[in-house]
């Protein structure tokens, strides 16, 4: 038996949390590689298309598999923690990235990416809920999570844009410049201060306890379902997108040289949606909202599969806006909803 932990108020520094966190997401998301990184599989790994969604789905199944027990992690040993954890793997993926040659390098790579978003994932959103807690200020958290998720999406947006062009010049140079921009966000994550943990009244095996989350969100508590599920589904169906919309633009004639500045201008897109999501939740409501994110959703896959014009591309925009409004208000239903011993856990 052992006693569950669950965090407390901050320690003294931690109002700093909220905008280290926004620090930290923007670094993270600097992935200089992305608009070039399928061309990168396919002309320097030589990997097929059917390899790369193989890559993809060891990399999802790497996320999905760690994604509770990391989270359950982070809720008993502290986020803080779990984030320094998720930022060295984050670290040490890219650079076996910069140096894999094979199929089997980028899978090394994947995983190890992987890891550090499981670490990451629900770790990051649950120390800013315990920081502005701690504020009396949870009412908006809506509105940091819109900056977290916004800087992020601006970040990637500018490395993207240089992206492309340090690919012209080396192809792993995308991939190098991702290391100092690593080390940079650990060191973001290491002055972050902790959510110190105090003893809960309630005492069970580590299995009790994982088992009653598991029940508690899939089986008692409807709305907490319902809000994971359509997380997942939104998220999936924009991450499919994202990998699939270079060959769609290479087949409808666009020259590679405007991946980089398409993709920018389409998360600069997602950055500014996210940062009125809050805003657009409290005027049309927020079922709503997540009601068009599904239609949203599969309008512009209908519209992109039939289109054989490359100004379709501008409907790669319906995909950011879901993204943009979905994460915010689905990420603080999430946290108004579950226990506070098990923010990260779900």
């Amino acid at each position: 038996m052992f006693t569950i932990w669950t965090a407390a108020a901050p320690a003294p520094g931690s109002d700093r949390n909220p905008a280290l966190l926004v620090v930290g997401s923007g670094l993270r998301a600097a992935l200089f590689p992305i608009p070039v990184i399928t061309l990168f599989w396919k002309e320097e790994i030589g990997m097929s298309l059917a390899d790369i969604m193989w890559l993809q789905a060891i990399f999802g199944a790497t996320t999905v598999m760690l994604e509770f027990p990391s989270g359950y992690v982070a809720d008993r040993l502290g986020y803080r923690r779990s984030l320094l954890t998720g930022a060295l793997f984050w670290l040490i993926g890219w650079v076996a990235y910069a140096l894999g040659t094979t199929f089997g390098g980028m899978v090394v790579a994947e995983v190890l990416l992987g890891i550090g978003l499981a670490f990451t994932s629900g770790a990051d959103s649950a120390l800013l809920f315990v920081s502005l807690e701690a504020k009396r200020d949870v009412a908006r958290y809506r509105q940091w999570e819109g900056r977290v998720r916004a800087a992020a999406q601006a970040s990637e947006a500018i490395s993207s844009g240089v992206g492309g062009w340090l690919y012209s010049i080396a192809p792993r140079l995308p991939f190098w410049s991702q290391v100092p921009v690593a080390v940079a966000g650990l060191v973001a994550v290491a002055a972050m201060r902790e959510a110190p943990p105090v003893a809960a009244a309630e005492r069970m095996t580590h299995l009790a306890r994982a088992w009653h989350i598991v029940r508690h969100a899939l089986l008692q508590h409807a709305r907490l379902r319902c809000a994971m599920t359509l997380s997942v589904a939104l998220g999936i169906s924009t991450y499919v997108a994202v990998w699939l919309i270079q060959p769609w633009m290479q087949r409808r004639g666009i020259p590679p040289a405007w991946f980089g500045l398409l993709w920018a201008a389409a998360h600069l897109w997602l950055a500014a949606v996210s940062l009125v999501s809050a805003r657009v939740a409290q005027t049309f409501g927020l079922m709503p909202t997540l009601l068009g994110c599904c239609v949203l959703a599969g309008v512009s896959y209908l519209v992109l599969a039939f289109s054989s014009s490359p100004l379709a591309v501008v409907f790669y925009l319906g995909f950011m806006i879901v993204r943009g409004l979905q994460g915010p208000l689905l990420a603080g239903v999430l946290q108004a909803d579950t226990p506070p011993e098990d923010r990260a856990s779900v």
